[in-house]
C-alpha cells in the first residue's frame, strides 16, 4: 500500500462511527418488515445499529414454606438439592408471548414440561394480580424479592408437611416487565441481536448455554411454529469473555411470538440485552 492510500484509507476510518460501520455491514441499512413468521441469523461482527435497547434478566429464587402456617424461608439451590435430590433440575423462561400469557402460558407449559417433582404454579405480573402457591398467598419474606411490574412462573413442590417454592422471576431495567409484555397487544418490534450474559462465569453458570433457545409463534386459533437456535454455536474464541455470547438473531417480536428455555435449578441469573433495529407502534384514534 503507497503512502497516498494509506492516507485515504486513514481519512475513510476517522470519518466512519461504529454505527455507520454497523450500517455498512447491512445490519440496519434499511427498513425491516415485522414478519413473525420468519427467523434470520444476521452476519456477527460488531454490534448493530439499533433504534432502542432494553434488558431482560431471569432470576431464580427458592423458598421452603411450612405448609400449616404459610410462612417462608429463603432457601439457595444448594439447600434445594440437599433437601429433596430429584429437584436439582431444570426450571424454564418464558419471554414475550402476550397472548400465551393471557391463557397461563398454557403452550408453552405444555412444550416445556418441568421434571424431578414440580409443578408449575400459575404465571402472574406481581403487583397487579394475587399471587398464590400451592393454595397459599405469598407472605412478605418472598415479596421482599420481587418488584412491581416483575413476570413470576412459579414452581412447587409438596412433601406433605413442607412446600419448596422455585420462582422464575422476569424483570426488565428500564420498564416493568409487565408494561413491556402488555404493549406487545399492539406494538412491535423487530430484534437485530441478544446479547446473552452470564454473571456466573464458572463452570456452574457457563453449562446454562448449553440449553436451547426456542422461537415460536402461536397464532390466533392455535397453529404453533418453533424454530431453535443454539446459544454455543455463536461462543467466538476472540471474544474473550466467558460469560457473554452475542447471539445476531432477526426476529419480528409482536403478541404472537415466544422465545423460551430452560434455565438450570443453579443458573440463577441470566441476562439478555435485546437490541432493537425498529419499532412499529400502532396508534389509535
Amino acid at each position: 500500500m503507497t503512502r497516498t492510500e494509506r492516507q485515504v484509507l486513514g481519512n475513510m476510518m476517522r470519518r466512519t462511527n461504529a454505527f455507520e460501520a454497523a450500517r455498512n455491514r447491512n445490519y440496519a441499512d434499511a427498513p425491516l418488515a415485522v414478519n413473525p413468521g420468519a427467523t434470520q441469523l444476521a452476519a456477527a461482527q460488531g454490534n448493530p445499529g439499533f433504534a432502542a435497547q432494553f434488558d431482560v434478566i431471569s432470576l431464580i429464587k427458592y423458598f421452603s414454606v411450612v405448609d400449616a402456617t404459610g410462612v417462608a424461608t429463603a432457601q439457595t439451590p444448594a439447600q434445594v438439592a440437599a433437601a429433596v435430590p430429584a429437584l436439582a433440575t431444570q426450571l424454564a423462561y418464558f419471554l414475550f408471548g402476550n397472548s400465551d400469557f393471557a391463557g397461563g402460558f398454557a403452550r408453552l407449559i405444555q412444550a416445556y414440561p418441568l421434571s424431578g417433582g414440580w409443578i408449575y404454579g400459575i404465571p402472574t405480573i406481581y403487583g397487579k394480580q394475587d399471587i398464590r402457591i400451592n393454595g397459599n398467598f405469598i407472605d412478605a419474606t418472598i415479596q421482599a424479592q420481587l418488584r412491581r411490574g416483575d413476570l413470576v412462573i412459579p414452581a412447587y413442590f409438596d412433601n406433605g408437611a413442607n412446600t419448596i417454592i422455585g420462582l422464575v422471576i422476569l424483570r426488565c431495567n428500564q420498564v416493568g416487565y409487565g408494561t413491556l409484555l402488555d404493549a406487545l397487544n399492539s406494538d412491535r418490534f423487530i430484534i437485530n441481536m441478544v446479547r446473552y450474559i452470564m454473571a456466573d462465569t464458572t463452570a456452574v453458570g457457563l453449562a446454562q448455554y448449553q440449553n436451547q433457545i426456542g422461537v415460536y409463534k402461536q397464532s390466533l386459533f392455535g397453529k404453533f411454529d418453533s424454530d431453535s437456535i443454539s446459544p454455543t454455536s455463536f461462543k467466538m474464541p476472540e471474544q474473550q469473555q466467558d460469560g457473554i455470547i452475542d447471539i445476531p438473531v432477526e426476529k419480528g417480536i409482536d403478541k404472537q411470538i415466544i422465545i423460551a428455555s430452560y434455565q438450570n435449578y443453579d443458573a440463577v441469573n441470566v441476562q439478555w440485552s435485546v437490541f432493537v433495529s425498529t419499532v412499529d407502534k400502532l396508534a389509535f384514534g
